[in-house]
C-alpha cells in the first residue's frame, strides 16, 4: 500500500554514499519502493543502525535518476555528447582497427540480442539464451514485431538524434543501467519504465555510420550485465 505524502516528508533522512558522495533521501519514500532497500533502511543490517549505506554497485548518475524517479515517478535521460568533427574522425579511425572484433561480439550475441542481419556460420557454438535480467526477452514480450510500438503513452517523447556528431552512448547506457539497478533491487515499475524509455529512444534513433559504436556499447553492456554467466 503506498505511503502518504505526510508520512514520506515526516520520515527521517537516510544517506546513501555513492562514489564517495553522500546523497540524502526520505527513508520512508525509498523503503516503500524496494524490499531490498527497505531491509537496508529498516531491517537488522548494520546500515539501518548507522543510518547510512555504502552502495558500490551503482554510479552517481544512475542513483540520482532513481531518486528523481522515487519522488516523481519519472527520470530524465542522460545527456548526449556533442562530438567535435575532428575528434569524431580520430575516433572512427580507432574503431576501424577493432571493427572485426566488434562484429564477432555482435554475432556471438545471437541468442541474447540477435545478429542484426549478420550472417553467421551455422557451426558456431551458440550461447545460452537465459539471462539474469531478461532484457531482450522483455523487449520481445512487451512489443510487437513492428519496431517502434511504444506502450507508455503518457511519457514525454524522448529526443531523437539529429546529427552524426551526437553521441548517444550515455543516453542508451543510462537507461540500461537503470534497468539493471531496478532488477537488482526489485523495483518492477522502474524496471519497466527504463525498458520503455530505452525502446522508444532506440526506435527513433538514426543509425549514422559514425554512431554504430553507440549501439555496440549498449550491446556489450547488456550482455555483460544481464546475460547469465555459465
Amino acid at each position: 500500500m503506498p505511503v502518504s505524502d505526510s508520512s514520506i516528508f515526516a520520515s527521517k533522512p537516510f544517506t546513501f554514499i555513492v562514489q564517495g558522495k553522500p546523497l540524502h533521501v526520505h527513508a520512508t519514500l525509498i523503503s516503500d519502493c524496494s524490499e531490498p532497500l527497505d531491509r537496508m533502511i529498516n531491517g537488522q543490517m548494520s546500515e539501518a543502525q548507522q543510518g547510512f549505506a555504502l552502495l558500490e554497485d551503482v554510479d552517481e548518475g544512475t542513483f540520482v535518476r532513481f531518486i528523481r524517479w522515487a519522488y516523481s515517478k519519472d527520470y530524465p535521460a542522460a545527456e548526449y555528447i556533442l562530438v567535435e568533427a575532428g575528434d569524431e574522425t580520430s575516433a572512427q579511425a580507432s574503431k576501424s582497427e577493432t571493427s572485426k572484433e566488434t562484429v564477432v561480439v555482435v554475432e556471438d550475441l545471437d541468442d541474447g540480442w540477435g545478429s542484426f542481419g549478420i550472417k553467421k556460420d551455422k557451426k558456431k557454438k551458440k550461447h545460452s539464451s537465459s539471462s539474469k535480467g531478461g532484457l531482450r526477452e522483455s523487449f520481445i514480450s512487451q512489443y510487437d514485431s513492428s519496431w517502434g510500438t511504444f506502450s507508455t503513452f503518457l511519457l514525454p517523447a524522448p529526443r531523437g538524434n539529429k546529427s552524426p556528431l551526437e553521441d548517444y552512448t550515455e543516453v542508451f547506457l543510462g537507461h540500461a543501467r537503470m534497468y539493471v539497478f531496478a532488477e537488482k533491487y526489485d523495483i518492477q515499475s522502474l524496471k519497466k519504465l527504463a525498458l520503455d524509455k530505452l525502446q522508444h529512444t532506440l526506435s527513433i534513433f538514426t543509425l549514422y555510420p559514425e554512431r554504430v559504436g553507440d549501439i555496440t556499447a549498449l550491446l556489450k553492456y547488456v550482455y555483460a550485465n544481464t546475460a547469465e554467466k555459465n
